[in-house]
């Protein structure tokens, strides 16, 4: 390897170390069907390293309010979701994937209040995703393009949640940085709390998530609130 182009060496010495990492959340999606504003549901998860050995920990996340799919999509139509964002929103995903026709091409594009383009993913499969930070409040649009889709129609799932402060309330996971081996299981308890209803329509969503102590995501699962009442 050369270094630069007037380097005295002819090669520079370099080592490569990378690891394959990967876990998974059982369940997932973990569906509650109802849950009491303030109290606390408890929950139990099953932690599964896929991969090589880590060390890391399951943790959760605030709650989010979403509009879940599947839906279906023709050939060249275009699908247009709004979605109201509060003030004090901090974040808005919209994401799309899983076509049932393996060689659809779908395209997602998200405008802002003002109809501008705010983010976009449209590359040469449907696995689209777009992320928008601090989102002014104001009705959003989620687009949703079926540019290619040879078989005519496709279903697909599509997710859109957005957080806030103060939030729609949090996933608690109880667990500790630990060396996880290749293959290995753990078990993890947490409670699941919700602050706040949706709009209707639209539920809440968050996950519980697996970091290695660098802090790096190697899994997610789904936690749904169907119902949240007073």
């Amino acid at each position: 390897m050369d270094a630069r182009r007037t380097s005295d060496a002819d090669d520079a010495p370099f080592s490569l170390t990378a690891a394959l990492l990967g876990a998974t959340v059982s369940p997932d999606p973990d569906i509650i069907a109802s849950a009491t504003i303030g109290t606390p549901i408890a929950r139990e998860y099953t932690i599964t390293n896929q991969f090589g050995a880590f060390t890391g920990r399951a943790v959760g996340t605030p709650l989010g309010s979403a509009r879940l799919g599947p839906f279906t999509i023709a050939h060249h139509e275009t699908q247009i979701r709004q979605v109201v964002i509060p003030a004090g929103a901090t974040s808005l995903r919209a994401t799309i994937g899983s076509p049932s026709d393996p060689a659809a091409d779908l395209d997602l594009f998200v405008f802002n209040p003002s109809g501008a383009l705010a983010g976009q993913s449209a590359d040469g499969d449907s696995e689209e995703s777009v992320t928008i930070n601090n989102p002014a409040a104001g009705t959003w649009f989620v687009v949703v393009d079926g540019f290619d889709v040879p078989a005519g129609t496709t279903s697909y799932e599509y997710v859109d949640v957005f957080r806030k402060e103060p939030s729609f309330g949090a996933i608690a996971i109880t667990d500790a940085d630990g060396l996880r081996p290749a293959g290995s299981s753990w078990m993890v308890n947490g409670t699941v709390t919700a602050s706040e209803a949706p709009a209707a329509g639209r539920v809440l969503l968050g996950n519980v998530e697996v970091r290695t102590s660098d802090n790096i995501l190697v899994g997610s699962g789904d936690v749904i609130i169907e119902t949240v009442t007073p």
